[in-house]
């Protein structure tokens, strides 16, 4: 592969890179969606609704008018003032409810301070004529022009629609007049949440490809995450050598305690111990091949433990039994008699509690 390959993205994020661009609040959100979720809130607010607060907001102008000669004008301010309190708190919260649902149903749930860093580089004016003038800014021009010209022409083709019926009206009673202006209001809101939805769903669905575009690695990217994460190859080495090396040396120091080493004699030793109150067979306290195999005997040399050479027990014990495991069974009888022999030289009788 050429070498120019290693700097293409051609590797998708790893689970890894992921979560951090999400920690670090970088998602795939579109503002259409929040606008269009706006948009229908109002649509439905306005349907079911409006005919409440119509009727609602009508009463309390007749109240007023009806009694306006007998309020006290501090009274009917403070009147006036609370309904209009009360009202726009209900239009904010249920706006905040609609922001935050929008939001969540992009991206899920999710908070960080990270953004809120300080960050030089949006005061470096070198760095703010680059984005202002970036490709990602004119994309958001021209999707903000088209979408104005699209609304406009939802709003152009349901006026022209009705247009007769709107110079008809201009003879009626004001109620019916009032009434046409409603229903048309309502008919271009319809048409218009209709096409936003569409915009929103087509730019969700474009800001979350450009997302995965960003995050894409190369494969050195890849592999240098693997290493910061899993370690360096090197470093891996190194600690499984040092474990090892302490395998080896806790094995070698079970040596002067084994009751007997069984040989190749040169190319394999396993060093076995006998404990009848505790085990219920012989086990491997040390075994090892060639350079391990003669530390093996030689240690057993200092120590005056007995070395006993059996080619084939020594090679099928060091296949088939593994360090602090006991001897297999097909072996107890061989075993059994290496100790018997090793217990009568040292004066010693093999325990009564028989493993063969």
């Amino acid at each position: 592969m050429p070498n120019g390959d290693a700097g293409e993205k051609t590797e998708k994020a790893t689970p890894y890179r992921r979560r951090k661009a999400r920690e670090q609040g970088q998602v795939a959100k579109s503002i259409d969606v929040n606008t269009a979720g706006i948009m229908l809130f109002f649509l439905l607010f306005v349907y079911f609704g409006g005919i409440y607060f119509g009727n609602f907001l009508l009463r309390s102008y007749i109240h007023f008018l009806s009694n306006s000669p007998y309020l006290d004008p501090t009274t009917a301010v403070g009147d006036a003032f609370q309904v209009y309190v009360k009202t726009t708190l209900l239009l904010i919260f249920l706006l905040m409810v609609i922001g935050i649902a929008t939001n969540v149903g992009q991206f899920g749930f999710l908070f960080t301070l990270y953004p809120l860093k300080p960050n030089l580089n949006k005061l470096n004016p070198v760095e703010g004529v680059k984005r202002l003038f970036s490709l990602r800014t004119v994309f958001e021009l021209i999707k903000g022009i088209l979408k104005l010209t699209l609304v406009g022409l939802v709003v152009y083709l349901v006026l022209k629609s009705d247009y007769s019926k709107f110079l008809a009206s201009l003879h009626s009673v004001p109620s019916l007049i009032l009434s046409f202006i409603l229903k048309e209001s309502l008919k271009l809101l319809f048409y218009a949440t209709l096409l936003y939805i569409l915009i929103a769903l087509i730019d969700f669905a474009y800001q979350k490809w450009d997302y995965e575009k960003k995050l894409m690695m190369t494969k050195q990217e890849v592999k240098e995450e693997y290493k910061q994460r899993e370690g360096r190859p090197e470093v891996k080495a190194a600690i499984r050598r040092r474990q090892r090396e302490i395998a080896m040396r806790r094995m070698m120091q079970e040596v002067p305690k084994a009751d007997v080493v069984i040989t190749n004699p040169t190319h394999y030793a396993v060093a076995l111990k006998y404990e009848p109150e505790e085990r219920e067979a012989p086990y491997v306290v040390a075994k090892g091949v060639d350079n391990i195999a003669l530390k093996i005997v030689e240690i057993a040399k200092e120590n005056d433990v007995p070395i006993v050479e059996r080619p084939e027990v020594a090679r099928t014990l060091y296949r088939l039994s593994e360090v602090g495991e006991e001897i297999p069974q097909e072996l107890y009888k061989a075993v059994a008699e290496i100790l018997a022999f090793v217990f009568r030289l040292k004066g010693r009788r093999l325990p009564s509690k028989s493993y063969n």
